[in-house]
């Protein structure tokens, strides 16, 4: 029952927007000030309510809409225009800003007020005025302006905070369910962050996360860019999980924290990442939900980038990714339904009527051709097929199932052969000690023409690199300077940690593992087979010494604490009672252990729910859609 009243409330407040943006449109038309005479009195602050009838009257019979509804609509903008003219006077003389305030919410009626304030003032203080007149404590007030969360320690001038400026307030308020799940919004959001941060810093832990094409193409960027994407994008896939659970509000303050970390990647970058687009329409789609329509003007240069990002991506009709998929039925067309759907909605607000009813039924005609068959979803559903996958190819098919079955195939063979391509060439870097690999890509598929001419896959990997993948350059570096290449792969391959850890767990050292692993090139047997042997030819002494020596001088300020006594002590023998391994490199190796348990489990934890699969973001139920459709038609009277 308090679902289908306040869902009541919001078509009322919808319908009543409808008769203003129509009637403020013929005042503009018709150049009439209701704020002067004849239909208000500045003089002695009266209202001439015969003027306002008449003027009803006539718009009643023009737009055809009831005299009552043409009458409240006139009052109502009369007087937002006179608290405009009052707030612009006071804000001139005393710097005092009026900010008009809303607070949209899925468990409640929105809320609007205005809020006092000079715009010197910090953001903090503004929210302790919201928290105040709303009556909830400050850690639950979000302010979101012109699409961004205003900061709280930054003047609010500088956030673009004017006078007469709209606010949206993201809230929640009323029952005991709703302030407890409110409250640990903003923690969860903040917890996101700093969860996503100990990630992808954490160098062991940096496949968590990877960078990919839809196609499971890895991506490779400098360090610094590749840090601040994966943050964005993390973010995003974040908000995207609460947006699947319709919580809005969460999704919207997710969002535009990614929004703010992509505005850290670099401009050029940003043209070239799909997602960005994606997260932009995401936004404006949180926006029409929570029903702000506020944020208008936001919502306009959001969704004209993302079309401009489309177009750029799938070319105009859909030409481009025709020719690349091979089919008209592209699982694209969802989102660019979704986008019209934004933009008939954008146009209804900006009174662009007869636009607005063109794109929704431009729209229309898209929802009827995507939509998917539901006993041939289900025939998929029984031959093993997710749901998500499934619905994607029945779109691309057009209901075909046998179609769709060799879409899905297909896909699934392209995905597994890009991601073993992409994983293998992750393994290489590590096994080659390359760290700049997100800066300098190896070509790996010249990497295999050099190994079938009958080259090592290590060697022939530093030369390219040494080349920046020139392939005759390659060829003499491979044949004419061979030992240069195995000194620079000795001195910059880096040893598997976890490597490392098993041959401790062995008993052998950690300083002498390092040696082996390196000698070795990270290959675990031939280690154990070379550590092995130099304990049956008695050189195992001598190789962990050697080892220490080279490890003091190469990392000297690594090692002052904790090795450098033992070092001296040592000189040139190690005695035998100690070749198991000292206790402190088991605890320290203990403590690795237990930093990766944690690690493992945090990300656990933080990809709860998290939709990993590369198409997932074309799988639109449409449903929203569809009830967002009619609920426009019907205030457009569309038949």
């Amino acid at each position: 029952m308090q679902f289908i009243e306040r869902n009541s409330k919001m078509i009322n407040e919808l319908e009543n927007e409808n008769y203003v943006i129509q009637i403020r449109a013929k005042l503009n038309q018709q150049k009439v000030k209701l704020w002067e005479p004849p239909y208000y009195n500045p003089t002695t602050d009266e209202y001439d309510n015969a003027e306002l009838e008449r003027l009803a009257i006539s718009f009643h019979e023009q737009l055809k809409i009831s005299f009552k509804d043409c009458l409240s609509s006139i009052q109502t903008l009369q007087m937002n225009a006179l608290d405009k003219l009052r707030c612009k006077d006071e804000f001139i003389k005393t710097g005092v800003a009026t900010i008009r305030c809303r607070a949209p919410t899925q468990a409640a009626e929105n809320r609007h007020f205005v809020v006092k304030i000079k715009t010197s003032c910090r953001g903090q203080e503004l929210v302790h005025i919201v928290a105040e007149k709303l009556g909830v404590d400050i850690s639950r007030i979000k302010l979101v302006c012109a699409g961004k969360v205003l900061v709280n320690h930054r003047p609010l001038f500088e956030q673009n905070v004017t006078n007469g400026v709209a606010v949206m307030v993201l809230i929640m308020l009323h029952s005991v369910e709703t302030i407890q799940h409110e409250s640990n919004t903003f923690d969860r959001v903040h917890k996101i962050r700093a969860d996503a941060e100990l990630i992808i810093n954490d160098n062991e832990r940096s496949d968590f996360f990877s960078l990919e094409d839809q196609d499971g193409n890895a991506l490779h960027l400098p360090s610094l860019e590749r840090k601040a994407l994966l943050m964005a994008l993390t973010l995003y896939e974040k908000g995207k999980v609460a947006l699947r659970k319709e919580n809005y509000e969460e999704a919207l303050l997710l969002f535009l924290e990614a929004d703010s970390d992509f505005h850290t990647c670099n401009s050029q970058l940003l043209t070239v990442v799909d997602n960005y687009a994606l997260l932009n329409m995401d936004i404006v789609w949180c926006y029409l939900c929570l029903k702000n329509i506020s944020q208008l003007p936001d919502a306009e240069q959001r969704l004209r980038l993302c079309e401009e990002k489309f177009r750029e991506s799938y070319g105009v009709n859909m030409h481009r990714v025709t020719a690349l998929k091979g089919t008209q039925h592209c699982g694209e067309k969802a989102l660019l339904l979704r986008l019209h759907l934004l933009k008939a909605v954008l146009y209804f607000h900006q009174n662009r009527r007869e636009d607005a009813i063109t794109m929704f039924e431009v729209v229309e005609s898209e929802l009827q051709s995507l939509k998917v068959d539901d006993a041939c979803l289900t025939t998929l559903l029984d031959c093993g097929f997710e749901i998500s996958e499934s619905r994607i190819a029945l779109r691309a098919s057009a209901n075909n199932v046998d179609a769709a079955i060799e879409f899905i195939n297909n896909r699934r063979q392209i995905v597994e052969a890009n991601e073993k391509k992409s994983k293998r060439e992750k393994n290489l870097y590590k096994k080659i000690g390359y760290q700049n690999a997100d800066e300098n890509r190896i070509d790996v598929d010249q990497v295999d023409q050099l190994v079938e001419m009958g080259y090592s896959e290590t060697l022939a990997a530093i030369a390219l690199k040494r080349t920046r993948n020139n392939m005759f350059n390659a060829l003499n570096e491979l044949q004419y300077k061979h030992d240069d290449l195995k000194r620079e792969l000795m001195s910059s391959i880096k040893p598997c940690k976890e490597l490392i850890n098993k041959l401790v767990d062995l008993g052998y050292h950690e300083e002498a593992a390092q040696a082996a692993l390196k000698q070795t090139y990270n290959n675990f047997e031939e280690a154990v087979e070379f550590l092995i042997t130099a304990r049956q030819n008695n050189e195992y002494d001598s190789l962990l010494t050697t080892a220490i020596n080279e490890l003091v001088s190469s990392s000297t300020n690594i090692l002052e604490t904790t090795t450098s006594t033992s070092i001296e002590d040592r000189g040139s023998n190690v005695p035998n009672n100690e070749l198991a391994g000292p206790s402190h490199k088991r605890a320290k190796n203990d403590t690795n252990s237990a930093k990766k348990q944690m690690m493992d489990i945090l990300y656990k934890s933080f990809s709860k729910d998290m939709d990993t699969t590369n198409d997932t973001y074309l799988d639109l139920p449409l449903i929203e859609e569809a009830k967002v459709l009619a609920e426009y038609k019907k205030l457009l009277n569309m038949q």
